[in-house]
């Protein structure tokens, strides 16, 4: 089965120099890396969330049942069900060796990209960057 969801790339950029900024961090997910780490979770809805601690409080328009702040995903594949409970929970590491994905996010802002891109195909994850036109621009 294949999940596709849509972050803003501007909130999940905020969420991921929050971590990097971080001196301590949430434990490791699984086998994950120690470290600066944005967090895939479905938990009645999709959401990025820092691992940087302390977390910071949710941003204005948040579900009032948030108490950190999260970005929420639009879903792109509207035939799979979403996840209802804690049913999903992937780390994203920010500064894994061989791949940076803070610069990754850094370079696609500053080249006009505006969406990040979540694809999950069974137990593996995939983060892309793309500009995806606004109901304004279409």
């Amino acid at each position: 089965m294949i999940s596709v969801f849509r972050f803003p790339l501007a909130d999940v950029l905020n969420l991921a120099e929050h971590a990097v900024a971080a001196t301590e961090h949430a434990d490791p997910v699984s086998d994950e890396p120690a470290g600066p780490a944005l967090l895939l979770v479905g938990d009645y809805g999709v959401y990025l969330m820092s691992n940087g601690l302390p977390q910071p409080p949710p941003a204005p328009g948040q579900p009032a049942a948030s108490t950190v702040r999260a970005v929420f995903a639009d879903r792109l594949d509207r035939d799979q069900p979403d996840p209802d409970g804690d049913d999903l929970l992937v780390a994203l590491p920010l500064r894994q060796p061989g791949t940076h994905l803070i610069e990754q996010l850094r370079a696609a802002a500053s080249t006009g990209r505006n969406s990040v891109i979540v694809t999950i195909l069974g137990r593996q994850v995939t983060v892309s960057a793309a500009h995806v036109p606004t109901p304004r621009q279409a």
